[in-house]
C-alpha cells in the first residue's frame, strides 16, 4: 500500500514484483488436489454420460456420481488448504 500526499493506492503484489519468494509446500499440494479435482471430475461426468446416452446403464450412472462426490471431497480439501493459510 502506498500513501501519496492524502490518497491510498492499493498495488497488487504479484504485478509489482512482490511475491517473487519460493513457493511453499502447501501451494503445490494444493496445486495437485486442482488438477486431481480437474482430472476425476471429467472422468466422473463421462461416466455419468455414458450411463444415461448410449448404454442406458444405471452402473455406469452410479460410477459416474460417486466419481464426482469423490472429486468435490478432493475440491473441498483443498479449500480447507486455502482457508488455512
Amino acid at each position: 500500500m502506498v500513501v501519496e500526499e492524502g490518497t491510498i493506492e492499493v498495488r497488487h503484489r504479484r504485478r509489482y514484483g512482490k511475491d517473487d519468494e519460493p513457493q511453499d509446500i502447501v501451494f503445490k499440494i494444493r496445486q495437485i488436489l486442482n488438477w486431481t479435482f480437474i482430472i476425476v471430475g471429467i472422468i466422473g461426468i463421462a461416466l455419468y454420460t455414458y450411463g444415461v446416452w448410449y448404454r442406458s446403464n444405471t452402473r455406469f450412472e452410479m460410477m459416474g456420481i460417486v466419481v464426482v462426490v469423490i472429486a468435490v471431497v478432493v475440491k473441498m480439501s483443498e479449500c480447507m488448504l486455502r482457508l488455512k493459510k
